[in-house]
């Protein structure tokens, strides 16, 4: 059986490994979406900043544990481990709702220009190394929150979630417009879509981060 100073340490590893990736590919996107003149790709580059954001509360709250010397996990937490908990998944949560927002203003934005996808390789290519990454830092993540019973750690991996999820509306979009000129609003519809998942999943967590019998573990419609 893996030791909860295992799995905390586990948890700070791969987000920072998150925050790494993360910003490395926000730079290559904001880049080559300039270059490209792709709203989409600057806006994907952009909801990376969010995915940083996310996996630095989650560095944090962990790091914050081991600073007080609290390293294992007992089924009632302290008041000052439920603060971290609470003050995370609280952030965490106001993430995905700002993402949903920027998602669905970027999407609306792009239909009402009738903008179409960009028709280079930088797109598709970035969208499916996106996929690959993200899928495998999901994993692990999802697996974590439900080890740890921590909220923080749940709602970092439906951040990751929605990156992914992102990162295929892209990718479908960038394929199908080459393939049908018509159906260059694809992308942008399947992303407002998703938004309005994790935005209910960011609105579920404030929710349930700011309720009374909140303990600091994955609620059950969140888990």
């Amino acid at each position: 059986m893996v030791s909860p100073r295992r799995l905390q340490q586990c948890a700070v590893a791969i987000s920072v490994f998150s925050i790494l990736y993360n910003a490395a590919e926000g730079v290559v996107s904001v880049v080559f979406g300039a270059d490209s003149s792709s709203r989409a790709l600057v806006f994907f580059g952009i909801q990376s900043v969010i995915e940083v954001l996310s996996a630095s509360n989650v560095t944090w709250r962990f790091f914050s544990s081991f600073r007080q010397g609290r390293e294992t996990m007992s089924e009632v937490r302290t008041s000052t481990e439920l603060k971290l908990e609470r003050t995370a998944s609280t952030s965490i949560g106001a993430l995905l709702i700002a993402l949903t927002l920027a998602a669905i203003g970027t999407s609306i934005a792009s239909l009402v220009a009738h903008e179409h996808p960009t028709t280079s390789d930088a797109s598709p290519i970035i969208a499916a190394v996106s996929i690959g990454s993200m899928f495998l830092l999901w994993l692990p993540k999802r697996y974590l929150a439900r080890a740890l019973n921590s909220s923080t750690m749940h709602g970092e991996a439906m951040c990751t979630l929605s990156c992914l999820q992102l990162s295929v509306a892209l990718l479908i979009g960038s394929l199908i417009y080459r393939e049908w000129r018509g159906g260059w609003w694809v992308d942008s519809v399947t992303a407002i879509v998703i938004a309005l998942l994790f935005g209910w999943e960011g609105i579920k967590m404030i929710r349930w981060a700011m309720d009374k019998d909140f303990d600091g573990g994955c609620c059950a419609s969140c888990s």
